[in-house]
């Protein structure tokens, strides 16, 4: 299994998308999902490692923290979580990072100074790291650097707050969000696997260290 994840990496460095076999690597899993052996390969990622030219947006646009009277906008927004979660997930002391259009909220990303949270890869965070989740653009926006702008100007945002290390993960075989981190300086820390067979017995192996 390790070698393989090293021979598609190889792969990706040389062609400019992944192979036919590898496309359907991601079908296989789903169907394995189904039948109740879950299989998720993903890499932990260090965000804004370097510097990089800062993007510029037409000034209507707005950055900044989800302030408390915004809220209701948020949970507009919001597609997958209720008013009940996001409002819980701030009184943790999670805090959302958005994109203003005039009165209209049309992109956010939540950061997590606690924990890692997610589920496979989950660990408390230390005091100068924060975990970044749940990147969102609207639709109708998109193609505008939106997504890398709002980025850049969170990690701006978050060192101002005495953080200095920006975590988040990406799906090994979703080649497009490996990228676009890339391009944002972001570094791959580790490959590693989850595996859960029937939602009883579950272990995630670490393949892969990055240098």
């Amino acid at each position: 299994m390790d070698s393989f994840y090293r021979r598609f990496a190889v792969s990706q460095r040389k062609s400019k998308g992944p192979s036919v076999r590898v496309r359907l690597v991601p079908a296989i899993l789903r169907r394995l999902r189904k039948i109740g052996l879950h299989i998720e390969p993903f890499l932990t990622v260090l965000e804004g490692s370097k510097e990089n030219e800062r993007m510029l947006l037409n000034a209507k646009f707005r950055f900044g923290f989800v302030a408390d009277e915004e809220f209701d906008a948020l949970v507009e927004f919001e597609q997958l979580e209720s008013r009940e979660t996001l409002r819980r997930w701030l009184a943790e002391g999670k805090r959302c990072y958005a994109v203003w259009d005039g009165k209209r909220l049309v992109a956010n990303m939540w950061c997590d100074f606690d924990e890692f949270n997610y589920g496979p890869n989950y660990r408390r965070l230390k005091s100068d790291e924060v975990y970044l989740f749940a990147a969102y653009s609207h639709p109708d926006y998109r193609g505008q650097s939106l997504a890398p702008t709002m980025r850049l100007r969170c990690y701006d945002a978050l060192g101002e707050l005495g953080k200095s290390r920006y975590y988040s993960y990406t799906e090994f075989f979703n080649v497009a969000a490996r990228r676009f981190k890339e391009k944002l300086g972001a570094r791959n820390e580790e490959l590693r696997l989850y595996v859960c067979l029937c939602g009883r017995w579950s272990r995630t192996m670490t393949l892969r260290r990055y240098s």
